[in-house]
């Protein structure tokens, strides 16, 4: 992590998460690995860098490139004398000519934009001759590696943000500003009538943000057609990179558990958007066979997370897609039986499918119910909502209290969590009692064990 880059940590928050925020990541930023990020999806390098050429801004980069391939004088420091700021001014559009002309600030902007260029290396000052020549994220631009250039103009998109958004230059009104922007559309999935990101400023404050959302444009980072503006598949990737750098997290990919275990790729699924899913699993499954795959999530089910559980069950009863086929509902069949998994399986069985295994056991049954509300812990919902919701207020006292007493008796590593809950939480006396001996009798078996 080497700079915030001036973004609001609600919207850091939301974009990390795809949803609001559940904690910070800016104040109190968690450990790398510490908590489970969703992953995006990223256009190939090829088609990344492809997009950054045909920006307006790379064409005036590239022409202060050629200007400079010959070597230019310029101060020890690399500032441009007068003149040579005229010939700088004259690579660049009509519209900024005139308006440097006219303006001291924009002609303030172009030095700063010249120095930004030799801070990311693009131009090399040779301070000894009072030169200035290419440098070498120029020479990585040109180049035929399409990820070393992505990274030199990846470099260069960031230090821009930073000077479009006036990061430490000490003006809080518009500090972040075009950095957020960018921000704001990444946390978006379709397309921002433009008016609609200014709706309740004075018009001042209005062409300020059309003018900001013109030059995210001008570099590819966004896109605009009538009066609609979306991220770029470029301004995507550049703002996964401003992210990563101002919460020292890795935001993944997706196709990044290619090489994964079972057990990890369960975990990773319980924060993926829902179609990403199949993707991911597709390429999982490349590495190995069906049989092969269903073996390995049939064996990592018994100690996977309760939402992880429940991902691999849903993978292998085909809910997202049919990867796994018919192997995948044998398998569903043949943990209908497990003394643990069975009422879980159990459910995602057709008819017929159930005609041909035993009906679960009240172990199996139990078992189920504690994981159920594990589950919904384990997503976030607060344990006094978790209580309400799944059914156990509102109903007779002592059929409930009998229910929950056989909690006390099941082998799952949530247990204990579950109970908790209902003692903190329930209304009904005999219940919350019938949960602490529940309770009790869990902390006795595990100091025996």
């Amino acid at each position: 992590m080497t700079s915030t880059h001036a973004i609001r940590e609600d919207l850091a928050g939301r974009a990390i998460e795809q949803r609001p925020p559940r904690r910070t990541y800016l104040s109190g930023a968690p450990a790398p690995g510490a908590v489970l990020v969703p992953p995006i999806r990223l256009a190939p390098a090829g088609e990344l860098i492809a997009a950054a050429r045909r920006s307006p801004l790379y064409e005036i980069v590239q022409a202060q490139v050629g200007w400079a391939r010959a070597g230019r004088e310029v101060e020890p420091d690399g500032q441009l004398s007068v003149e040579g700021f005229e010939e700088l001014l004259d690579l660049m559009d009509e519209s900024v000519r005139r308006a440097a002309a006219r303006s001291e600030e924009i002609a303030q902007s172009v030095r700063r934009f010249w120095d930004t260029l030799i801070q990311v290396g693009i131009l090399h000052v040779d301070g000894v001759r009072s030169l200035v020549w290419p440098g070498p994220c120029a020479v990585a631009l040109a180049g035929a590696d399409d990820e070393g250039a992505l990274a030199a103009w990846r470099a260069l998109l960031i230090a821009m943000l930073d000077r479009w958004s006036g990061v430490g230059q000490g003006n809080p009104e518009v500090e972040g500003l075009s950095t957020n922007l960018l921000v704001f559309l990444y946390t978006r999935s379709e397309r921002v009538v433009r008016e609609d990101l200014a709706p309740l400023m004075d018009p001042r404050a209005q062409a300020g943000i059309r003018f900001r959302i013109d030059v995210l444009s001008h570099a590819g980072l966004v896109e605009q057609e009538g009066g609609d503006v979306w991220i770029s598949p470029l301004g995507t990737f550049v703002c996964r990179e401003l992210l990563q750098d101002a919460t020292g997290l890795v935001i993944p990919t997706v196709g990044c558990q290619l090489d994964a275990d079972a057990g990890t790729l369960l975990q990773a699924l319980t924060v993926y958007r829902v179609d990403y899913i199949s993707e991911e699993v597709s390429g999982w499954l490349a590495a190995r066979s069906v049989e092969h795959g269903v073996a390995e999530i049939c064996a990592a089910l018994p100690e996977a997370s309760p939402m992880a559980r429940r991902a691999g069950l849903d993978l292998l009863a085909g809910t997202f897609d049919t990867a796994f086929g018919t192997q995948g509902r044998r398998a569903l069949m043949s943990l209908a039986e497990d003394p643990r998994l069975g009422s879980l399986a159990h459910n995602y069985l057709t008819v017929a499918e159930r005609e041909q295994v035993p009906v679960p056991g009240r172990a199996a049954s139990t078992w189920a119910l504690v994981d159920l509300a594990a589950m919904s812990l384990q997503a976030g919902t607060p344990p006094f909502e978790m209580v309400h919701t799944l059914g156990y207020v509102g109903q007779p006292g002592d059929q409930m209290a009998r229910l929950i007493g056989l909690f006390g008796d099941v082998d799952h590593p949530w247990a204990e969590r579950v109970l908790d809950a209902m003692i903190d939480h329930h209304p009904q006396p005999e219940v919350v009692e019938a949960a602490r001996s529940a309770r009790a009798r869990l902390g006795t078996r595990a100091a025996v064990v």
